[in-house]
């Protein structure tokens, strides 16, 4: 009877399909939005690190760019830093928002 609407998931257990609520997309949206917010700060986090660790030491080499600039590789370092903790802490929001996908989608980490 009802087993035949029923998609089989695996290892005897079975998932009944349901409509996915305006709860549910709310944390789904939330859940889209750290996963975005982490890429960002990881961009940052490259970003900050070549210019503070490969831009301006290869630039005041070659004598581009005045000496004094090789002052601001610490701030860089420092931006790198809070833009990796930052990526860090919207990775653990992306994690505690999964935990949406249990509620319509038992295997989510196939």
């Amino acid at each position: 009877g009802q087993d035949i609407h029923r998609a089989h998931v695996g290892y005897g257990t079975f998932m009944d399909p349901t409509a996915i609520g305006p709860t549910e997309w709310n944390e789904i949206g939330k859940m889209l939005t750290s996963l975005w917010i982490v890429v960002l700060f990881v961009v940052l986090f490259a970003t900050n690190m070549l210019l503070g660790h490969n831009f301006i030491p290869s630039l005041v080499a070659t004598q581009d760019i005045p000496s004094r600039f090789q002052r601001m590789r610490p701030v860089f370092y420092m931006l790198a830093l809070v833009c990796f903790g930052l990526a860090l802490f919207f990775l653990s929001e992306v994690v505690d928002f999964s935990g949406v996908l249990r509620r319509f989608w038992a295997d989510y980490w196939i």
